[in-house]
């Protein structure tokens, strides 16, 4: 697989990781079969006793979908930036020289944000 697909699979994902309530039943199965159980488009047709041509068409719906979500709403966009907001802002905070008074306070607020959601993945949200 290209980089560029492996790049797009990941990427709607992500998006239906925020969005798949907002699709059809059907596209968010087939989303889930293709990006998050890696199936082909010739399995999930199998499968669902569907042409590789349906698969193709629903999931380039579903697409679409995300697109026009992500376009309208923002909540992944923003939701990457808030978590590189919070990662630099833990990165500022180990850089402070506290006093023994604040250093409690300086380590709880480290630790409030080390406990920021990831989207669901890793800590690098793939």
């Amino acid at each position: 697989m290209g980089k560029d697909r492996l790049n797009k699979k990941v990427g709607y994902g992500m998006l239906a990781a925020f969005y798949a309530p907002l699709l059809t039943e059907k596209q968010q199965s087939m989303l889930e079969m293709y990006c998050d159980e890696d199936l082909s488009l010739s399995e999930i047709a199998t499968q669902l006793s569907i042409s590789r041509q349906a698969v193709s068409d629903n999931l380039n719906r579903a697409y679409d979908r995300l697109d026009e979500l992500e376009n309208h709403l923002q909540l992944f966009s923003s939701f990457v930036s808030m978590q590189q907001r919070v990662k630099r802002c833990g990165e500022l905070l180990k850089l402070v020289d506290a006093s023994a008074v604040t250093s409690v306070y300086l380590k709880e607020a480290i630790d409030v944000l080390s406990e920021t959601p990831e989207l669901k993945g890793g800590k690098d949200g793939v």
